[in-house]
Order: structure tokens, then sequence, then C-alpha cells
């Protein structure tokens, strides 16, 4: 069964590379068949001419690289990437390793069980000001109530099922949340 990892990137020249390759430490026992589909979403840096020489550096492995013509978002950086998946499911992953790639070996697990969408919720929030806190808090509070699901702990470090992201890539909206709208398609979930 092969999982893809849809990788956001924007401006993450310092971090590709470092990613790849502690991807692959870990995968390199416990998934046996992945892709790296990487979405530059317009950097201004050389993060796409890193993500190049990772593809070319690296013919054995399995890599798709996208490139936006400018930064149009990192929702749209997401979908962009679910698109051309191929994985029978997907991960979304920050390439900046504030997401622990440890923790995809523990959603493939899950997801091998049954689970449909398995998000990652952080057990600390690390330093952010009070304010940060504050606005999180009052935004995920006000969206929950509109949507009726609890999102406090949403991310968008989550692993979906291939039907999940049929699903998503069937909607035709344009102006997205992913966080709600992984939520709203109602497939059985977990939490790591």
């Amino acid at each position: 069964m092969k999982l893809s990892l849809v990788v956001p990137c924007y401006n993450e020249e310092g971090n590709v590379e470092r990613f790849f390759s502690e991807t692959n430490r870990v995968f390199a026992n416990n998934v046996d068949d992945y892709e790296f589909v990487f979405v530059d979403d317009g950097s201004t840096d050389s993060t796409y001419s890193k993500l190049e020489s990772i593809y070319v550096s690296n013919p054995q492995s399995d890599i798709q690289v996208l490139s936006f013509s400018r930064n149009f978002g990192k929702e749209a950086a997401m979908f962009a990437g679910l698109e051309k998946a191929s994985g029978d499911c997907c991960v979304i992953i920050d390439c900046d390793l504030q997401h622990p790639p440890e923790k995809i070996v523990e959603m493939y697990r899950l997801w091998q069980e049954g689970y449909e969408v398995v998000e990652g919720v952080k057990d600390d929030r690390g330093s952010e000001s009070a304010a940060h806190r504050f606005m999180a808090n009052t935004f995920y509070g006000i969206i929950s109530k509109m949507t009726g699901f609890d999102m406090a702990d949403s991310s968008d470090f989550k692993l979906l099922d291939r039907k999940v992201v049929d699903t998503l890539n069937q909607m035709k909206e344009r102006n997205v949340f992913f966080r709600a709208l992984s939520f709203w398609v109602g497939f059985k979930k977990a939490t790591v």
C-alpha cells in the first residue's frame, strides 16, 4: 500500500533537504512504498532549486515537484499536492520538521487498522505568545460553533485515506479551509 507525502513549501530552502533525509531515515524500516509530492508555493528563495536537486539526485525515489508561479497560499498548495498524489493514503506535512516524521508511522499503522482520517494533534503549543493563543482559541471556538465540530486541536498535519482524498478532490470550492473541510466530509477518525 502506497503512502503519499504532500509537502507544501514556501521559502523552505533551509529545510527541504533535511526534511527529505530525515523522512527517508524514519521510513527505512517502517514504510515500504511511498512518494514525495513537494509543492513550491511561489517561494522567493532557492526552495525550488533545492527541490529540483533532490529530484535529480535521487532517481530511485518516487518524487514529484510542483511549482506555483507565485504564492497562492498553503491551502492551494495542499490541494494541488492531493490532486497529484497517487497513494492509497496521503499525509499532509510541513517540511520545517515541526511535524515529526516519526508520527507518520503511527498514523500509517492506524490507517492500516481502518481509520480514514488520522490527525496530528499538538500536545504543547510551544512558546506562542498569550495574544496568539487567545486569537487561535477564539478563531477555533467560532469555527467549532459554526461547523459543529470541535476543532480546538485541529491541524493540517493529517493522514487521509484515498476515499477522503478523492472526495476532497471532487469538491469545486475554491476558497476553502482545509482543516474544517477534512472534518466535514465525515470519515472514521483517529488522532496521534
